[in-house]
């Protein structure tokens, strides 16, 4: 009676645990690279991180070693600013002015938008893989199967040493 009861709590266990892993699809992905506008995100310095709002931006397109004035406009309330790439065009001079406070910046398509090395390497180790959580889940089940294994064999051993 106590194995089988023993036996009903792991198998609740394992269902209790398979529900927590998340789930994995095994379909195709497809993947098919656009760039249909640039974000520029506007903030002050010093900690805080406040966001530029209504801040003046201007886009300057950099082609051929020349540069012309592509794009003005607003940041929003949250200091964002969209724009579209220009065709042939794969660096831009992004100026933002607002109260006096202004920041200037390169952003470059094919050097990755100018984000730095340390800001690439968090962005990847952010992403993980989402496979090494299953495969732990799976060692994790496997690992009290066996603890529960152990225990009703010690058991089994003992009630055949009783007889």
């Amino acid at each position: 009676m106590k194995t089988i009861r023993i036996l009903l709590v792991l198998a609740l266990l394992l269902i209790l645990c398979m529900a927590l892993v998340p789930l994995a699809s095994a379909h195709r992905v497809i993947v098919q690279g656009q760039v249909s506008e640039i974000q520029i995100k506007a903030y002050y310095g010093g900690g805080s991180a406040d966001p530029m709002t209504d801040a003046d931006v201007e886009i300057h397109a950099i082609k051929g070693g020349g540069e012309e004035l592509y794009l003005t406009g607003k940041t929003d309330d949250a200091g964002m600013y969209y724009f579209p790439p220009k065709l042939g065009v794969s660096e831009y001079r992004v100026v933002v002015d607002a109260t006096g406070h202004r920041g200037e910046e390169t952003v470059n398509l094919a050097e990755g938008a100018g984000i730095t090395e340390a800001e690439q390497a968090e962005a990847e180790k952010e992403a993980g893989l989402p496979i090494t959580g299953i495969i732990a889940g799976f060692g994790y089940l496997a690992g009290l199967a066996g603890i529960a294994m152990l225990i009703t064999a010690r058991k089994m051993k003992k009630q055949y040493e009783n007889k």
